[in-house]
């Protein structure tokens, strides 16, 4: 009876190639990111011109560990704007004015 070892161990490597090679294309298919999308930087104007779900849009950045600053603000000040603009657009808006230049 002949022994065929050196085809089924080039098999069972192809074999494992193979199954690394198909999970490795899986990785890179990540659903995008909608935060990425939110600058990184408002003038005051701006930022007071932003709807609802722009400004939920960047809370959500903050949340998920992203700097965002509006101009005239520390990055601290800009982070509780940001936040309270969130909760309450008014109240948000009301602090833009008190502490940031614009």
């Amino acid at each position: 009876m002949a022994h065929h070892f050196p085809r089924r161990a080039i098999l069972g490597w192809i074999g494992l190639i193979g199954l690394t090679g198909s999970a490795a294309p899986a990785q890179d298919v990540e659903e995008p990111d909608p935060t990425d999308l939110v600058p990184r930087r408002f003038s005051p104007e701006e930022f007071a011109r932003l709807d609802v779900n722009e400004i939920y849009m960047a809370a959500l950045a903050l949340r998920r560990g992203r700097t965002i600053r509006i101009d005239g603000c520390s990055n601290e000040a800009s982070a509780e704007i940001i936040r309270t603009a969130n909760a309450d657009r008014a109240a948000g808006l009301e602090m833009l004015r008190r502490h940031c230049s614009g």
